[in-house]
């Protein structure tokens, strides 16, 4: 009884403590991409070189959001640690339900799912890997207020978990450097399905998310870039009233990234 204790008290205990508040550097020329396009938002960057945290709103830096599809990272992580899913690779059946994408409207993998941000993959995921595992485990990585109130398959959606900007580089942080507590092969698995861009000299590895089904809906774009001078963590929010809104908020980070020498001049997202 005793070592089952001890051995849920480990479980349950976070891996890695809340970092000191960034001292920013604040470039308002990170503001240009977003009031070009008339969006409200914050561009946040770690250059792991340097050690420089860079931003354009040092409050909004802190202020916590849901995760929206930005949680298929974390929840791709637990799904293969737990066994929720065997591999990326591992197929499941479209329940044949029209939700308004048609990449979304068949059978698929995780590979793919990750690609289209296919939600119905990701909360039969979450399904299987059921409440008191998902709970634990973003306890123990330190994810956000790691607070799944709200439904096991839509709190990261509409629910209570929150997660600023500062906290999502945090976390991408830990899992580019394998010190999250998962199998290193699961987390080899999910950094080789972030890969959205890449050259010779270069990766970009990242995740999109938006959300309107709550008062304060918002857009995400979170990752970092593998350069030959290390890797530069960055995080896009910004306010939306409609999914249109959310378009931009790849662009808007290309042109921050570019702005701060992670990518080459010129360089836009690919089509």
């Amino acid at each position: 009884m005793l070592r089952t204790i001890l051995f849920s008290l480990l479980f349950l205990s976070p891996v890695f403590s809340a970092q000191a508040v960034p001292d920013f550097v604040i470039d308002a020329g990170l503001s240009e991409p977003f009031s070009q396009r008339n969006r409200q938002g914050v561009f946040v960057a770690f250059e792991a070189s340097t050690g420089r945290w860079i931003t354009n709103d040092a409050d909004r830096a802190h202020r916590p959001y849901l995760p929206a599809s930005t949680f298929k990272i974390p929840n791709s992580l637990i799904a293969l640690e737990c066994g929720s899913v065997a591999n990326a690779d591992v197929v499941l059946k479209w329940d044949g339900k029209d939700r308004g994408f048609p990449s979304w409207n068949h059978d698929q993998a995780m590979r793919e799912a990750f690609r289209n941000s296919t939600i119905w993959f990701y909360q039969e995921l979450a399904r299987r890997t059921g409440e008191e595992r998902m709970r634990a485990w973003l306890s123990k990585i330190n994810y956000g207020n790691a607070d799944i109130s709200g439904g096991i398959d839509v709190f990261w959606l509409e629910g209570a978990l929150r997660i600023s900007a500062v906290q999502q580089i945090e976390f991408l942080r830990h899992l580019r450097d394998g010190t999250l507590p998962f199998k290193a092969e699961n987390m080899a698995i999910v950094k080789d399905i972030m890969i959205a861009n890449q050259q010779d000299d270069w990766v970009l590895r990242a995740k999109t998310g938006f959300t309107l089904r709550v008062a304060h809906p918002i857009a995400w774009y979170v990752g970092w870039v593998e350069t030959t001078k290390g890797p530069i963590y960055f995080a896009t929010n910004l306010d939306i009233t409609s999914m249109n809104d959310a378009l931009p908020r790849v662009a808007i980070s290309y042109e921050n990234l570019v702005r701060l020498g992670a990518l080459p001049a010129g360089t836009t997202p690919p089509r």
